[in-house]
């Protein structure tokens, strides 16, 4: 298993996973009998099959991952990667990895091309979220959250 680095403005610190949402901007479906569905996707996968915005709490700043070309993805909790956990891992969080158990049991980074088979790992307190991409996402500042009393 081998880690490397993935500098992100939230790679220190706690973060949080705020949503996640995956699409194409059309889908369609083709029956034997002929009928065919097209449905038009939510504007925000025009360019981007994966959106994710994670809260980085010590900046209070909200941010959002644009991925590309996206060959699998995993969303769980830290009791799933429990072979990560166990070796020398970064302890950011985000890094590339590649080599572990995921890897070595999916077809689909053989898809990716000669150095494709990096996935990108974002570990917050609750989640942990998996990406296996040709490159890595766009992340963008949206803007401080707005801090409510209670």
């Amino acid at each position: 298993m081998e880690f490397e680095s993935w500098p992100t403005p939230f790679e220190d610190g706690s973060l949080w996973l705020v949503d996640l949402s995956w699409g194409t901007k059309e889908w369609t479906l083709e029956k034997s009998n002929g009928v065919k569905y097209l449905i038009k996707g939510d504007a925000k996968h025009e360019s981007h099959e994966l959106v994710a915005r994670v809260f980085h709490e010590e900046s209070q700043t909200i941010y959002e991952l644009l991925f590309e070309s996206v060959n699998g993805f995993r969303c769980l909790d830290e009791h799933g990667l429990t072979e990560i956990w166990s070796n020398n891992r970064p302890t950011l969080n985000t890094f590339k990895i590649k080599g572990h158990g995921w890897h070595k049991e999916s077809p689909l980074t053989f898809f990716m091309g000669n150095d494709g088979e990096w996935s990108h790992l974002i570990v917050t307190a609750d989640e942990c979220l998996e990406v296996i991409c040709s490159a890595s996402p766009i992340v963008k500042e949206i803007g401080k959250a707005e801090a409510v009393a209670t």
